[in-house]
């Protein structure tokens, strides 16, 4: 996606302006890898602004930036509007002069001065932009529900300073880069590093959550969320047919509002959501007839490390599309590797023990290609969890009404209906063949713990995630906590490559449909989507049962006697007083399981803080 950059004063003067200057100037040089198209620059007023466009489409996008329509209000950003057909009509019903031909940029400034800031969640689409009012000395920033666009800023002595790129403010000459905030590094001890949404490893950077709005005024910043997923009625369908044609049509909807008229790389895996979205996407292109619509399909897997039917099955199936199809082995990348540099530096520490993984498959996608579609979200939204949809029969309609939907599954089904209670898990854990819970790290040094308090941090932590949906409780916790850092972490600035990555399940008009749902009979494995590929997907694709990763590759890793477990010989300063260091390197020893998981955390911190502080090495 395009990089964006600024900083606004409110009470600029000429030395203030000069350096300004020379800081968005530094600050566009970070931005330049995600915008290949065009680099800009931009100063008056107090505001200076750089902007490196990336072109991707499917819709038109705005050349230059900041773009104003009247000279009051300017937008400096990233903008994908889904539902642009429908957005133009509703605008033009007001009278706003927009054609099919608008940028999303310029549709999104006449929605604000049509509806105001307020409105901004009804958009649907991808959103990172700020809206700047010279006039009033006021700025707004937004970021939308999904986090696939990530945003930063930095706020002090009646300055702000903002890009979607960590990187560019690293070297505004604002930021104290060895000044770590304390709640984050405890947070990522205990494998959460974005347990608090606004926290960033710089104490003086924070990062705006996902659905929220930014307001700096009078030299002020306030950060309140305005944009939350609905949790609405419950959908009713008369036949299953009608719930089946809906579901088509809005991912089909989702898949096309994604879809660029250039190279378009999608992951593919042998499951049921990758290989759904490269079908809509196949089917997408032959409907538009467009030769220049170039698909690849992209697989990953660990072999000769283990074996599985993943990478065979993408393979026929990519063939049987006749998509060009690469598979890309990932068993020679070592634990921990990247972790403490490489051509391109993390701006910051990745908690997942194959930190170089990412930038190494990325390099290898072709080079015309600017956009990813991914399956990501499908898992997480139609999650089986029928205990709490029962429970909420039970309480508005009396248990008969919830014994009756059980009955009618078991009978039509043939099956139990999975409760998502955690029984079965319990009970595997209780003889001893279930992956046991997490213990608390025993490293952390008790002082450290105490000011944190992170023995009550770490038990919600291990606690199955929750929210206020009565009966899609864990897939809503899901989308709010989880998808969010998911998709920011595939953004440009962590794989140093101009790629956006586009998850069609991740659509807000669609996630509001599968939200309305009831879990039973519809998410009961993956019941909806398996319906609805009928005659899309190969049977032994659509019917499959879900798969989860059949090997540890860190374990096999350690039992192939490729890579052993241990940290660095001395504790970096930035963590003294928090961990117990010859204690963890204790631990490693004798780590197994998801316990090495735990114990890896420090360790991939130290090497990161290692190498900062060896080195300006931030790009």
């Amino acid at each position: 996606m395009s990089g964006f950059a600024g900083i606004v004063r409110m009470e600029p003067t000429l030395d203030t302006a000069e350096a300004d200057r020379a800081a968005i100037a530094r600050m566009a040089e970070a931005i330049a890898f995600r915008g290949p198209d065009a680099q800009q620059q931009f100063s008056r007023d107090g505001a200076s602004f750089a902007f490196s466009l990336l072109t991707t489409g499917p819709a038109p996008q705005a050349a230059e930036q900041p773009l104003t329509l009247d000279g009051e209000t300017f937008f400096l950003g990233e903008a994908r509007v889904d539902g642009r057909g429908e957005l133009i009509a509703k605008l033009q019903q007001h009278s706003a002069e927009v054609l099919p031909s608008s940028g999303d940029e310029q549709l999104v400034l006449n929605f604000i001065a049509l509806f105001g800031i307020e409105s901004l969640p009804q958009l649907d689409g991808d959103f990172s932009f700020v809206l700047w009012k010279p006039r009033e000395r006021r700025l707004f920033a937004f970021r939308d529900l999904s986090g696939s666009r990530p945003f930063f800023y930095s706020q002090s002595g009646g300055q702000l300073v903002f890009s979607n790129t960590l990187q560019a403010l690293l070297v505004s000459g604002n930021v104290a880069r060895r000044d770590y905030d304390q709640q984050f590094i405890a947070n990522f001890l205990l494998g959460a590093p974005h347990f608090d949404a606004e926290r960033t490893i710089y104490r003086d950077v924070r990062r705006l959550p996902a659905g929220n709005l930014l307001d700096f005024f009078s030299g002020e910043v306030s950060s309140r969320s305005i944009a939350r997923y609905p949790i609405e009625e419950l959908l009713s369908f008369r036949r299953d047919d009608e719930v089946l044609d809906e579901f088509r049509r809005l991912f089909m909807l989702a898949v096309r509002d994604r879809l660029p008229e250039s190279d378009t790389t999608i992951l593919l895996s042998g499951g049921l959501d990758s290989t759904s979205v490269a079908a809509a996407a196949v089917a997408e292109r032959k409907s538009q007839n467009n030769p220049n619509l170039k698909l690849n399909a992209f697989t990953l897997d660990f072999c000769p490390l283990f074996q599985d039917e993943e990478a065979s099955l993408a393979q026929d199936f990519a063939e049987s599309l006749n998509l060009p199809f690469q598979l890309i082995h990932l068993a020679h990348i070592l634990p921990l590797v990247g972790a403490d540099g490489g051509p391109f530096k993390l701006p910051e520490p990745c908690d997942y023990p194959y930190p170089g993984l990412q930038q190494f498959y990325v390099s290898r996608f072709r080079p015309d290609s600017r956009v990813v579609l991914s399956g990501d979200g499908g898992d997480e939204i139609m999650r089986a969890e029928g205990a709490p949809f029962l429970r909420d029969l039970s309480s508005r309609f009396g248990k008969a009404r919830a014994a009756m939907v059980v009955l009618d599954y078991i009978f039509s089904r043939r099956r139990l209906p999975a409760l998502g209670a955690g029984l079965r898990i319990r009970f595997l854990r209780l003889i001893g063949k279930g992956a046991q819970l997490p213990t608390f790290p025993t490293w952390i040094e008790p002082a450290f713990e105490r000011q944190f308090e992170l023995r009550k941090r770490f038990l919600e932590l291990t606690e199955k995630p929750s929210s206020a949906h009565p009966w899609h409780p864990w897939s809503y916790a899901k989308l709010v906590r989880f998808i969010p850092p998911l998709m920011e972490g595939q953004d440009a600035m962590f794989s140093g490559r101009p790629l956006e990555v586009r998850a069609p399940f991740l659509d807000r008009r669609l996630i509001r449909f599968l939200l309305c749902l009831p879990p039973i009979p519809w998410y009961m494995e993956k019941e909806l989507l398996r319906r609805a590929q009928r005659g899309v997907l190969p049977d032994e694709i659509r019917l499959r049962p879900k798969v989860p990763l059949q090997h540890d590759p860190l374990e096999l890793h350690v039992a192939a006697g490729k890579w052993s477990p241990s940290a660095p010989d001395v504790c970096p300063p930035a963590l003294r007083g928090m961990i117990d260091w010859p204690r963890l390197q204790h631990s490693l020893t004798i780590a197994h399981g998801t316990e090495l998981y735990v114990h890896l955390c420090p360790v991939l911190l130290a090497l990161w803080l290692n190498a900062v502080e060896k080195s300006d090495w931030i790009q």
